[in-house]
């Protein structure tokens, strides 16, 4: 264990500049390459002496929206054609927020072509105030799916570790960091979290028998040890296909990946390598695992096969290189560097190339996350002073800082959802 804990646990207890500094070599810094789409938004019509708790419809889609790196936002306070064809925004949203009684309120979205104001798309929630937001996650998802032709990510959730009363405790939030709940209540450090297949509840580390133990906990239910035939467990990774769990295992310092079953807690060595493995990554298929490993002398990603043959090296450029994460389209990954005693986050190609770097000069910058889009990568940094959690689009443009204050680390992404609340929907013809 004493001889992985240097990368293992590299984003618990902070790298230093001892460390190995990168390889100087030319890479290119991110530039954004996305191209948006302006789209009007308008207040919506509202009946006076709404009490709102948080935001209002109109400003939890216009965060979406700028969020989303898809779109750029064109803001009015009414209907104004001619701005909208200035700003060349050729849909825009508004809609109606009606009271009704049990304290409940029905919030009527609509989605307009700009210059014959032909209704696109349509919607009807029923809902709380402490729903209103995931509502207009929802619609603005629809709103994405039918202008451009994807599913978008406002309704999906992060899984970060989050330090409260002083102890790393897991927690999950909306994307956008609002609505946030704790998983974990322990004395002691939990980390690592794992979304399972479902988005049902989350696999994760934790310290409480003074060593790294995996853990599972459906929201909201009981927590489950897993795989006690091992000493030291950590590092989980979620098959896509399947459920079942890669994750690393020490022993007589020698740290092995090993797949697992949760439901009976079986578990067979993935693969017979003599180097330290750790940090595995399912692709999107499940056809291939990225990890890292120390075989080189320094922590660098490799690549091999489901059932464990045909290992690769992706990662030549620095000498430490950690923590892939695979994109959902399976040709990129994004992973931590250490560049000149700073982490960074860079993604290249499957073979190595095509390095682009995606952070520069703003503190440390670690675990990576893809959106399940594939548009946005969720990280960690202290740029601001204490660990927040930041989303920025793949190509490194339009950092945004979702968290306040404490320290949070490590997100996770979760899986894409299913739609499950009470509305009712109208389109119109495109």
């Amino acid at each position: 264990m004493r001889r992985l804990l240097p990368f293992l646990f590299a984003l618990v207890f902070l790298p230093t500049a001892a460390l190995a500094a990168i390889d100087t070599i030319a890479v290119d810094v991110g530039i954004s390459v996305f191209k948006t789409m302006p789209l009007g938004i308008v207040p919506f019509e509202e009946k006076k002496g709404i009490d709102w708790l948080e935001e209002r419809p109109h400003q939890i889609l216009t965060r979406d929206a700028d969020l989303s790196g898809r779109f750029d936002v064109v803001a009015s306070d009414k209907f104004n054609l001619a701005l909208f064809s200035r700003s060349h925004a050729e849909y825009y949203i508004t809609g109606k927020v009606l009271p009704t009684k049990g304290g409940v309120m029905r919030v009527e979205c609509y989605l307009y072509v700009s210059k014959s104001k032909d209704l696109l798309l349509g919607e009807s929630y029923t809902v709380s105030q402490g729903d209103l937001r995931r509502a207009m996650h929802q619609f603005f998802d629809k709103v994405t799916k039918r202008l451009c032709g994807e599913r978008g990510v406002a309704s999906t959730r992060l899984a970060y570790v989050s330090k409260i009363d002083g102890v790393k405790q897991v927690v999950v939030s909306d994307y956008d960091g609002f609505h946030r709940s704790q998983v974990t209540r322990d004395s002691t450090i939990s980390m690592m979290p794992v979304w399972t297949l479902g988005n049902k509840g989350l696999v994760y580390v934790s310290f409480k028998m003074n060593r790294p133990r995996l853990y599972t906990k459906t929201l909201g239910g009981t927590e489950r040890a897993l795989f006690p035939q091992f000493d030291q467990t950590y590092s989980p990774a979620v098959n896509p296909k399947t459920g079942e769990l890669l994750f690393s295992s020490t022993k007589d310092g020698k740290t092995d990946l090993y797949l697992g079953n949760m439901q009976n807690n079986s578990a067979r060595k993935f693969a017979y390598l003599k180097s330290n493995q750790t940090s595995p990554a399912w692709s999107p298929y499940a056809t291939e695992v990225l990890f890292t490993s120390d075989r080189g002398g320094g922590p660098q990603i490799f690549v091999m096969s489901k059932d464990g043959s045909d290992m690769r090296r992706v990662t030549f450029m620095g000498r430490y290189n950690e923590r892939a994460s695979w994109s959902p389209s399976g040709d990129r990954i994004a992973y931590t560097s250490m560049d000149n005693g700073k982490m960074n986050i860079y993604t290249c190609a499957l073979d190595g190339s095509d390095i682009v770097q995606l952070t520069n000069n703003a503190g440390n910058n670690v675990h990576p996350t893809w959106s399940p889009d594939g548009k946005l990568i969720a990280f960690s940094s202290n740029r601001s002073g204490s660990y927040q959690i930041y989303i920025m689009r793949f190509d490194g443009a339009n950092v945004t800082k979702i968290t306040q204050g404490g320290e949070n680390t490590s997100p996770t992404w979760s899986w894409f959802y299913e739609e499950n609340s009470k509305q009712t929907t109208k389109e119109g013809a495109k």
